[in-house]
């Protein structure tokens, strides 16, 4: 794994998600003197400490997850006697920027916009049950007890777009960050050569009452969307905001001519993603106090008509009011429908895998049974107690494992993988039930384990 790069602004992570293990539950007898029937009295286990992502307006970045990925929650402890049930593990929190955005295995588990917004990332593991829960009229002291379950362990994808509701885009040093500055109390770097600007900037603008949040991205250049420069890497960051500021300097950008400029913006935009073409887009031609600037503006007004086209100096001051009127004016008209949403669920629920089983073959020939109901419940089971065996064979008949595995082929000898364990399978009906407490009618076939490895 390489780490990321020293930066003050980190909008990427990928992350190692480790929650805790659930508790073993307790196989216990209460014994004393002078009462007879104590009966069973194992507690049950603790819950595993689940890892939480929360929004907050108080961070910026990525950088302190992105710096330590491995995220571990506590394992609960273990169930005892005397009914006594294990601590659970301790939660564990994240905080992350408003705006970020966490995928599983590529699909998008939730979106946190708002402050305080919570996601449940990863669940801690039940803890297992003790005898106590197992005991009924016809087997009053059950010698069965729970695993605690694995806590759940993947990685997760965490991007952050900044929220914001003005964009400010052009070609660099068109004057971004100069006007940036000049409208809000953020600092953005300031200098006369390309790429200054070198991670997006954010600041609250404040204007006649009204106040909004503006970011200003590094300079796009042409083919921006391919790789080039360092647009690609930061236009996710304007893909929420409402409004684009596109500034646009009159002496062009190298070869280009200024009307060239704009249109060449244009393109890269729509190319990186089509919602960026429909945003309501305001022309600013910035550096009003050069000679050539009233032609260019001229030129500008003529090639597009369709936009609004302000004449401003970021430097001066000049022009900025108005541009600022207009823009304060846009903002209430445009809906939060119309702004760019995240594909997957709005919610901070997400749906964790089915319970289902899947059967297949490995390259040794043994039959693969996968599915998270029978994973868990293989993790689950104490196989040190052979009653846990009966119960394990039982579920097994009840969700139709049996029937599949017969179905599909496993015959006598097959071996059977599910989880970390194998079996030797074998269709064959027992002579007779287990004497006492697990004994029990089998109407077709009934597979029996053993072998464990």
């Amino acid at each position: 794994m390489t780490k990321p790069k020293s930066n003050n602004f980190i909008d990427t992570a990928h992350i190692f998600l480790k929650a805790g293990d659930g508790g073993n539950g307790a196989s216990s007898f209460r014994r004393e003197k002078f009462i007879p029937y104590g009966g069973p009295d194992g507690g049950h286990g603790g819950k595993g400490g689940s890892i939480w992502l929360e929004a907050s307006a108080n961070i910026t970045t990525l950088s302190e997850i992105a710096f330590h990925p491995h995220i571990t929650a506590q394992n609960a402890w273990p169930g005892g006697g005397k009914k006594c049930d294990g601590h659970n593990g301790e939660d564990k929190t994240l905080y992350v920027p408003c705006g970020t955005v966490v995928k599983r295995d590529g699909k998008v588990m939730a979106d946190l916009k708002e402050n305080g917004q919570r996601l449940l990332l990863a669940k801690g593991g039940r803890g297992g049950r003790g005898n106590t829960a197992f005991k009924t009229r016809f087997n009053t002291a059950p010698k069965i007890s729970e695993n605690g379950e694995p806590g759940e362990k993947f990685e997760a994808f965490l991007e952050l777009s900044v929220l914001a509701d003005v964009g400010m885009v052009g070609f660099p040093n068109a004057g971004k960050s100069t006007l940036l500055a000049s409208i809000s109390a953020a600092r953005p770097k300031v200098a006369d050569y390309p790429f200054t600007t070198l991670s997006p900037n954010i600041g609250i603008v404040t204007h006649k009452g009204k106040s909004f949040a503006a970011a200003d991205i590094p300079g796009l250049i042409e083919g921006a969307h391919e790789g080039k420069g360092l647009g690609d890497l930061f236009l996710k960051h304007i893909l929420r905001t409402k409004i684009l500021i596109h500034l646009v300097d009159p002496r062009g950008f190298g070869d280009l001519k200024p009307e060239k400029a704009v249109r060449v913006i244009e393109k890269e935009l729509k190319e990186y993603h089509p919602l960026l073409a429909k945003k309501q887009a305001i022309l600013a031609l910035n550096k009003s106090d050069l000679p050539e600037t009233e032609q260019v503006y001229e030129t500008l007004k003529k090639k597009f008509k369709k936009k609004e086209i302000f004449l401003i100096s970021a430097a001066t001051g000049k022009g900025v009011s108005k541009l600022l009127d207009h823009v304060i004016k846009l903002l209430p008209a445009i809906k939060a429908e119309e702004l760019y949403q995240a594909a997957g669920p709005t919610s901070t629920s997400y749906k964790r895998p089915g319970e289902g089983f899947v059967i297949g073959r490995n390259d040794a020939g043994a039959y693969v049974v996968s599915g998270a109901r029978v994973e868990k419940l293989i993790a689950m089971t104490n196989f040190a107690q052979p009653d846990s065996w009966d119960r394990l064979r039982r579920i097994f008949r009840t969700i139709g494992l049996d029937k599949a595995l017969k179905k599909a082929g496993a015959g006598d000898g097959d071996f059977v993988r599910i989880g970390a364990k194998e079996f030797e399978w074998s269709d064959s009906v027992p002579e007779e039930g287990r004497p006492g407490k697990f004994a029990y009618k089998y109407k077709k076939f009934k597979a029996e384990y053993g072998g464990i490895t």
